[in-house]
């Protein structure tokens, strides 16, 4: 990723966030999570996995597709909440254990958090290699505090 294509993601980030810290409690999840689907255009999942017992059930989300749940806790998702840190897999064909829920899927980043007591993972799919770097990890972590 060249310094052009970080800044305009650094400036969706910061447009994002601006427009969250605005939106109200009424579907205040549901419309960050579409919001940010909406604005990064690669993107072809957003979404929330709570962790109940063994295994990862969705919560709420943003795609074209229907995601998979419930999941275990050997993929992306599960591996991030285990390690308690946020996983960001460049080519997710090369991740073992990765869990298929989309074929065009192609990189992704999972960010776990707790909330009121309940353990959660940000799950973000893109369908370009290498999507996710260290601005999104920044700035998805300042998402996370607003959710």
């Amino acid at each position: 990723m060249n310094t052009e294509q970080s800044n305009v993601k650094e400036k969706k980030y910061q447009k994002s966030i601006q427009f969250i810290k605005c939106l109200n409690k009424k579907n205040k999840i549901d419309n960050i999570l579409k919001y940010l689907y909406n604005e990064f255009e690669d993107w072809i999942f957003c979404g929330l996995y709570l962790k109940k017992e063994t295994q990862l059930e969705i919560s709420e989300y943003h795609s074209d597709k229907i995601p998979c749940s419930p999941i275990g806790m050997n993929g992306v998702c599960g591996q991030s909440l285990i390690k308690k840190s946020i996983l960001i897999v460049g080519d997710v064909n090369k991740f073992k254990n990765h869990i298929i829920c989309d074929i065009n899927s192609k990189s992704e980043i999972a960010i776990p958090f707790t909330k009121n007591g309940k353990e959660y993972i940000l799950d973000i799919d893109s369908k370009k290699l290498n999507d996710f770097n260290q601005i999104d990890k920044k700035y998805l972590r300042k998402i996370i505090v607003e959710i």
